[in-house]
C-alpha cells in the first residue's frame, strides 16, 4: 500500500511548493563567468532542481557573470524507464555541451549532477559501461580539458568507491557501478562526489533520508569546491590573482537556507551531523555522445531498478515534507 500511497504525498507536497526554477536561457555565453549546468535527479520536475537551487545559485551569486542553465532529460523512473531516461540525458548533455563551447569558445562551464543527474553527468564526460545500459562512448576529451573546470556530484547510483574524487563517508559500490576506473579518474582534479553511508542508491544501503541530505551536509563544501575550481582555472589561464584550493576533506555544514521551487529538496530541517569525508575514490567508465540509449533486458539493471522503485517514491516525499518546514 505505501508505494502507491506514496506518489500520491509526492504530487501533494509538489502543489504546496513555489512554482519551479526554469534558470537562465541556454543559449547565450557566460562572459567572464561560469556557464553552470544543473542536472536534476529522478521525479524532480523540469528546471534547475534542488541542485541548481541550493548549489547552483549560491555559486552564481559567488562568481559574478555567470549563467545557470537546466538541462532538459526525462529525469524519470517510468514513462520513460530509468535507463532511457539516462540515456536521453546522456545525448542531451553532450549536444549542450558540444554546441555552447562552438558558440562561446571562452566560456568555462561547471556541472552539477544530483542522482540520476549525476549518473547522466557521468556517461557523458566518461562513457557509459554499467551493467544494463549501452554502452557508449565518452565526449571529446578535449571539450572537458579546455571548458570544464568544475563536476560536482551528489548521490550517484554509478558510485564506485576508493576512487580519487570521492567524498562524503561511503565505502561501498553503488546500484549501478562502473567497470572502468580510469576512464572518469583521469578527470580527478576537477571532480568531486559525495556519497555517504548508507545512501540506497550510491553506497547500496537502506538509509532513505541519506540520499536527500547533501545539500544541507555538505552544501557550504560543494559551493565552495566550484568556485575555487573556477578561480583556479582563471588564474592558470589568464595571470589573474585567482587561487585554486580544493578540499579533499568534507565535513557537514548547516546547510544552505536557499529556498527551491523544485520537485524535491533538502534543508535544514534534515538532521546536520558531522560526518568526516572519505578521501577514498570512486570508479567511473565511461559516458555518451551518441543515441538515446536504448532499454536493455539485463537482469542486473532490472531487477535493481524494481528494488529501487519503492525506494524512491518514498524518499521524494520525506524530503519534501521536510523542505516545508522552510516556509
Amino acid at each position: 500500500m505505501k508505494q502507491f500511497l506514496a506518489p500520491l504525498a509526492l504530487l501533494a507536497a509538489r502543489a504546496a511548493m513555489p512554482e519551479v526554477e526554469s534558470g537562465d536561457d541556454v543559449s547565450g555565453c557566460a562572459g567572464s563567468g561560469l556557464y553552470i549546468i544543473a542536472i536534476r535527479g529522478t521525479g524532480e520536475l523540469q528546471g534547475i532542481g534542488v541542485a541548481g537551487s541550493l548549489i547552483g545559485k549560491p555559486v552564481k551569486d559567488e562568481i559574478k557573470d555567470s549563467k545557470l542553465v537546466s538541462l532538459t532529460y526525462p529525469a524519470s523512473l517510468s514513462d520513460p524507464n530509468y535507463i532511457l531516461s539516462v540515456g536521453n540525458g546522456t545525448t542531451s548533455l553532450n549536444d549542450l555541451i558540444n554546441s555552447h563551447v562552438q558558440a562561446c569558445p571562452s566560456d568555462k562551464i561547471a556541472i552539477i549532477g544530483y542522482s540520476q543527474g549525476a549518473q547522466v553527468t557521468l556517461d557523458t564526460l566518461c562513457g557509459t559501461d554499467e551493467t544494463g545500459f549501452t554502452e557508449t562512448a565518452a565526449i571529446a576529451s578535449d571539450k572537458i580539458d579546455k571548458h570544464i573546470v568544475a563536476v560536482a556530484l551528489m548521490g550517484d547510483p554509478t558510485h564506485v568507491a576508493n576512487v580519487t574524487y570521492d567524498r562524503g563517508t561511503s565505502i561501498k559500490n553503488g546500484i549501478f557501478p562502473r567497470k572502468n576506473s580510469a576512464a572518469c579518474a583521469k578527470y580527478s582534479n576537477i571532480m568531486a562526489s559525495w556519497c555517504d553511508t548508507g545512501d540506497v542508491y550510491c553506497d547500496s544501503g537502506i538509509e532513505m533520508l541519506v540520499h536527500a541530505q547533501y545539500f544541507n551536509k555538505y552544501g557550504t563544501d560543494i559551493v565552495s569546491f566550484i568556485v575555487d575550481k573556477y578561480k583556479g582555472s582563471s588564474s592558470s589561464s589568464s595571470s589573474s590573482n585567482g587561487t585554486s584550493s580544493t578540499n579533499n576533506t568534507s565535513t557537514a555544514t548547516g546547510g544552505i537556507s536557499t529556498s527551491t521551487g523544485t520537485g524535491v529538496g533538502v534543508t535544514s530541517a534534515l538532521p546536520a551531523s558531522t560526518a568526516a569525508s572519505s578521501t577514498s575514490a570512486r570508479s567511473t567508465g565511461s559516458a555518451t555522445t551518441s543515441g538515446i540509449a536504448a532499454a536493455t533486458s539485463t537482469p542486473g539493471a532490472a531487477s535493481t531498478l524494481r528494488a529501487c522503485s519503492k525506494g524512491l517514491y518514498l524518499t521524494l516525499p520525506l524530503a519534501l515534507a521536510a523542505l516545508l518546514q522552510m516556509f
